[in-house]
């Protein structure tokens, strides 16, 4: 049964009922005090819409003017989630066809299947700054890709941390089939940085010139490109221009080295933004790969307020229009559909999960009315190792049959998330429907210090891990 949301009703009551007869009020005082109280609240409302504004553009000067926030990953990885829930919004009564043809399933897994680990920078999302190159375990991924660098002036910046990425190259002198990578995204991705970049051959030729410097300074086998995303959201159309001639002069650029560069991007899940951020076909020309962002299809939002599923495999019966098509499944046909091979796809799973202050503790499904974040983690988002705290505590698990996805609820907290099942169950369909790989988000936000099953470190990459690369023996 849906849950439903009821609409509160406005009790209108005359002005007659509140204002005495004999009130010795003035009519120039009786007809201000009224526009005052409007005017307030038209202020009040377009400082909120303001903020909610930003969050979805990304404008990261202005929003430093209106809220504080000191982590500004947390921020970038908050802009995603809502810019995920505009597409959702912009598109609620659009009846898309939510099945597409997956064609038979695959008999054999693509050759040497890989596991692309993200790895954050000190201080960003959801990590204590304790997790280094040395805590790392390279054995359970094909890839490491440090982020997130910055493009500022048209030139990549890699951050306040060197020793980072050179820790990360190092561990290549014990695993040498291990790539390591630079990402670059973040904060400025959307105002100053990608979209001055790309406008002009001259400035993409200094950013490639950047990258060609960096990856060689500090060893790196290649870039992640983690524009989020061109054209979208008031974007300037020519972007989705731009966006493939910066992979196609990158390409270029890669194969006249003579170093084996990897290229690589991050992109977007919703079928909405695909359709007007990326030109697939041209897209995959030109990477060698690509990162599919299959997380944060739902996220508290104060226009869709809400429980929702983090990373569903399959669409829920709740789910209707647009809506059926927030799932794993469906992103990850309808790149191929666009003309993405499977061969070039890596399926993004999280390592964190995503809370909701629920209205009613006795309202705790999927879709019951939210009024916020949950109160455990950062601006929505938990990692894994809290989660599993908060279930030790008393919440009740619950999984969810058609999704495959669990989420846990106690008192007004409700979080979903994945749990070694759920990521079992989307490695076993990775490798039945023949796409690449996964791709986990991130190392960090895992539980790298054995808080949940002792002795047992990074257990969601490990099941990841100890399934796409028994060859490796891990």
């Amino acid at each position: 049964m849906v849950n439903q949301i009821p609409i509160p009703q406005a009790k209108y009551e005359l002005l007659n009922s509140v204002i005495p007869k004999h009130s010795r009020c003035s009519r120039v005082v009786c007809l201000t005090l009224p526009l005052l109280i409007i005017g307030f609240l038209f202020i009040i409302a377009g400082v909120w819409i303001d903020v909610q504004g930003v969050l979805g553009r990304g404008e990261e000067g202005k929003i430093g003017k209106i809220l504080s926030i000191e982590n500004a990953q947390t921020f970038a990885w908050t802009r995603r989630a809502r810019m995920y829930a505009e597409s959702a919004k912009e598109n609620q009564n659009v009846d898309r066809n939510s099945t597409l043809d997956s064609g038979p399933p695959s008999l054999d897994s693509p050759p040497d299947p890989f596991v692309v680990c993200y790895y954050t920078l000190p201080r960003f999302l959801n990590t204590s700054g304790d997790l280094g190159p040395s805590d790392l375990d390279p054995r359970i991924c094909t890839h490491i890709i440090v982020g997130f660098a910055s493009v500022v002036n048209s030139i990549l910046s890699p951050g306040p941390f060197p020793n980072i990425y050179e820790g990360v190259s190092a561990l290549k002198r014990k695993f040498p089939k291990l790539k390591t990578m630079i990402s670059a995204g973040g904060i400025n991705e959307i105002d100053s940085g990608f979209p001055e970049m790309v406008k002009t051959r001259e400035n993409r030729k200094i950013f490639i010139d950047s990258v060609l410097n960096v990856t060689k300074m500090y060893n790196l086998d290649g870039l992640d490109v983690d524009w989020e995303f061109p054209a979208w959201l008031g974007g300037r159309e020519r972007e989705r221009i731009y966006f493939v001639q910066l992979l196609e002069e990158m390409r270029r650029a890669f194969d006249r080295s003579g170093r084996q560069l990897i290229l690589s991007a991050a992109v977007a899940a919703p079928s909405a933004i695909i359709d007007e951020s990326y030109n697939v076909p041209q897209i995959a020309e030109h990477v060698d790969f690509i990162n599919l962002m299959s997380y944060d299809y739902h996220y508290y939002v104060w226009y869709l307020p809400v429980t929702g599923l983090n990373a569903p495999l399959y669409s829920n019966p709740l789910d209707g229009g647009y809506a059926a098509t927030l799932n794993v499944n469906y992103s990850a046909f309808y790149w191929v559909s666009k003309g993405m091979p499977k061969e070039k796809i890596v399926v993004g799973i999280p390592t964190y999960g995503h809370s909701f202050l629920l209205d009613n503790e006795a309202n705790h499904g999927i879709m019951a009315p939210a009024k916020g974040y949950g109160h455990l983690g950062e601006m929505g988002f938990v990692r894994y190792w809290d989660i599993c705290g908060f279930i030790r505590r008393g919440g009740s698990k619950v999984f969810d049959e058609d999704s495959r996805t669990p989420y846990v609820y106690g008192g007004q907290e409700w979080v979903s998330f994945d749990d070694q099942v759920s990521v079992m169950e989307k490695v076993e369909w990775i490798k039945s429907s023949g796409f690449k790989g996964a791709m986990i988000l991130s190392l960090n936000t895992d539980d790298w210090n054995d808080t949940c099953h002792k002795n047992q470190t990074f257990p969601l990459t490990r099941v990841i891990a100890n399934n796409l690369m028994r060859s490796r023996g891990v």
